[in-house]
């Protein structure tokens, strides 16, 4: 017995360690036996196979724990310590013979492997062995995120929201709700932003806008994440303290922004008239701040809660503060709305300060920019008399004009990104102070090719580019206020060259999608939709058990369905799991025939990838049930529209793939 480094053997010069065989060498010893212990933590876990390389002259036999796990160039049946090799190894033990091995064969800490090299003869002149095992670790598991889903097919609206199945969402405010400290939400829910408190994903304030006339306003929610119920609650909420004397009155709050110092900007889409308090100002057209501490608009040291006078006067639609809290990126959304950019002379200060406006170095032509370079020019901004004419005053300088700009965004990379709405497109470009390089067109005025998990159509962009925000794998989320009213997602590393563009959203009839923000961690957004259809009457439930009829403007969150609450989907959770179903027909819809709507269940054995749809007697396409993967074993159960028009409808679905087939009769 003894021990030492591989290679091991004798007869061939290339051993580190030399075997003895035997005291005659006319009578070599048949089998030489080696052993080694190994030390593998969880092997189960911590590796998906793992691979034994051996080299042998002339035959092995490989055990693991005391189980044969290989054996080589061996007779097969009961091997002893006389049982030659199968025959004398041609490579002369050169070459790596090897098998993969489960991990199963592996326990968790010290693990024993022996080895018999047997000989092909009594008088063999050489023997070899060298033995290596390699571990293939266990992927880590990719950690889904927000952005992590399957397109959706596109298509036109419907009563309710559509989502990938992978995604739920939780109704946290609706239009007409009671505060709980007086009064009511007000209509026409816009911006949308979540301000962390010490930077929490989970406790914080939901500032939402309303877009409403003559007078507008901003809600404040105190909301917080119980880890337990995954579901969000509000402990208190009001309306924001206006009336001052200063302020005057707020009107038609659109979009806005979270600040880098946890407070928000509103914007007033509208340049309406007049002077109430006879302050030299007009009273509405501006940017205000509000602080959620003080449930007010901020005051910058003088007593007063005023309006941000120094950003001038404009239809303004949102406004983005650039990391270094002094620039302030901003547009008005307008036909000939212009885009601007403010720095302020202190940070965390938007009191005073340079106001910029962007002029191209060439036209727009149809809105493609045909060159890629312009520059700020500036603005006075000192005088009431200028700030109340900002608008005309950038006109008067030959500002660009971009139809319409609804958002503008500071990107992860360091560019500026917004959204022109009347000619659909998202531009991006670098500021490089008092100039401006590669201004482009970044996505939009073209069809993208969707790939919604079964197939692939082309699909038109479209105007009515709306609210932007980047999630944290920088990912561009775009709502769209006009077509079909989808959110879009943009994937990080999208050119206009090689697109990636898929639908993640398309929000209920006549509605649009409003404001987006993110939780810090990005694993929750926030949005409103704004005046959907009165008349929508589908009931859904969301991830709180709750039922929403989206026939008002809704605030909601959005999160994939392990980080809120107990999904529609996930019945299986709550449910015996099914051990048998019909295979021959799995779904069911009832009632049918209907005066109303009816509702479709379908059975799953497994997980399993669900599509539906229902089409009209002319084979026309009228609503989508579910698309995608991931649907949880147990029953999945949805509603069918009850706008459908009398008549015959074929509800087709497959499972994974297979397809079944339901005649429903609308009476």
């Amino acid at each position: 017995m003894g021990t030492g480094n591989a290679e091991l053997g004798f007869g061939q010069g290339d051993e580190s360690t030399i075997v003895s065989y035997g005291p005659n060498s006319s009578n070599k010893y048949v089998t030489t036996y080696f052993r080694k212990t190994v030390s593998i933590i969880t092997p189960g876990q911590s590796y998906s196979s793992l691979k034994l390389q051996i080299k042998r002259d002339d035959g092995a036999i490989v055990y693991i724990n005391g189980a044969e796990r290989f054996r080589t160039n061996m007779p097969t049946g009961t091997v002893a310590y006389n049982t030659y090799a199968s025959s004398c190894a041609s490579d002369n033990g050169t070459v790596w013979q090897s098998i993969n091995l489960l991990p199963s064969y592996f326990a968790n800490g010290t693990n024993y492997i022996a080895v018999e090299i047997h000989q092909c003869n009594a008088t063999s002149s050489d023997l070899s062995f060298d033995l290596q095992l390699t571990a293939t670790p266990v992927a880590p598991p990719v950690t889904a995120t927000i952005g992590t889903f399957t397109s959706l097919q596109p298509s036109n609206q419907t009563q309710g929201l559509v989502i990938p199945p992978t995604h739920t969402f939780q109704m946290i405010a609706r239009e007409s709700q009671a505060y709980t400290t007086g009064g009511k939400v007000p209509a026409r829910s816009d911006f949308t932003g979540y301000i962390p408190i010490s930077g929490s994903s989970t406790n914080g304030f939901l500032h939402v806008n309303h877009e409403t006339t003559p007078n507008g306003g901003i809600s404040q929610f105190a909301i917080n994440y119980n880890t337990t119920s995954k579901l969000w609650g509000i402990s208190s909420s009001q309306a924001i303290n206006v009336n001052t004397s200063q302020v005057v009155k707020l009107e038609k709050n659109c979009s806005g922004a979270v600040t880098p110092w946890g407070t928000t900007l509103s914007g007033e889409e509208t340049r309406a008239t007049g002077d109430i308090n006879a302050d030299g100002y007009q009273d509405v057209g501006w940017l205000v701040e509000v602080d959620p501490s003080t449930k007010a608009i901020k005051q910058y040291g003088n007593g007063k809660q005023e309006k941000l006078w120094a950003l001038g006067r404009m239809a303004h639609e949102n406004a983005t503060v650039a990391p270094d809290s002094k620039t302030v990126y901003f547009g008005e959304d307008d036909v000939t709305g212009c885009l601007y950019k403010f720095v302020a002379t202190n940070v965390r200060d938007l009191s005073a300060g340079t106001l910029y406006v962007l002029k191209l170095d060439s036209i727009l032509v149809s809105g493609a920019p045909t060159k890629t370079t312009a520059n700020w020019i500036q603005i006075p901004n000192t005088t009431k008399a200028d700030r109340n004419s900002t608008y005309s005053l950038a006109i008067s300088l030959g500002a660009t004009q971009f139809n319409g700009i609804e958002d503008v965004e500071y990107g992860p990379d360091g560019n500026i990104y917004f959204s022109s709405k009347g000619y659909g497109r998202i531009y991006r470009f670098n500021d490089l102070g008092t100039k401006v390089a590669n201004f482009i067109t970044y996505v939009g005025a073209m069809n993208y090719s969707i790939n919604y998990g079964t197939g692939t159509v082309s699909e038109a962009w479209g105007i009515g580019n709306d609210n932007l925000a980047f999630d944290g794998e920088g990912n561009l989320w775009v709502l769209q206020d006009g077509g079909k009213n989808y959110i879009w997602v943009v994937k990080n590393g999208h050119t206009q060259a090689s697109p990636k563009v898929s639908i993640f959203g398309t929000v209920p009839l006549g509605g649009e999608p409003t404001g987006i923000t993110f939780s810090p961690d990005y694993k929750f957004l926030f949005m409103s939709i704004q005046h959907p259809n009165t008349n929508n009457t589908l009931s859904t439930i969301d991830a709180a058990g709750a039922t929403v009829k989206f026939n008002a403007s809704t605030t909601i969150i959005i999160a994939r369905k392990e980080y809120l609450g107990t999904s529609i989907l996930k019945t299986g959770f709550e449910e015996p799991l099914i051990t048998s179903i019909d295979l021959a027909n799995p779904i069911k819809v009832y009632p049918n025939p209907t005066n109303s709507n009816s509702t479709i269940e379908i059975a799953l054995l497994e997980d399993s990838e669900i599509n539906c749809e229902v089409y009209d007697s002319k084979g026309s396409l009228v609503q989508v049930i579910a698309q995608g993967n991931n649907y949880e074993s147990g029953v999945f159960q949805a509603e069918i529209s009850n706008l459908l028009n009398p008549g015959i409808y074929l509800v087709r679905a497959s499972i994974n793939n297979k397809p079944y087939s339901i005649r429903l009769i609308k009476q």
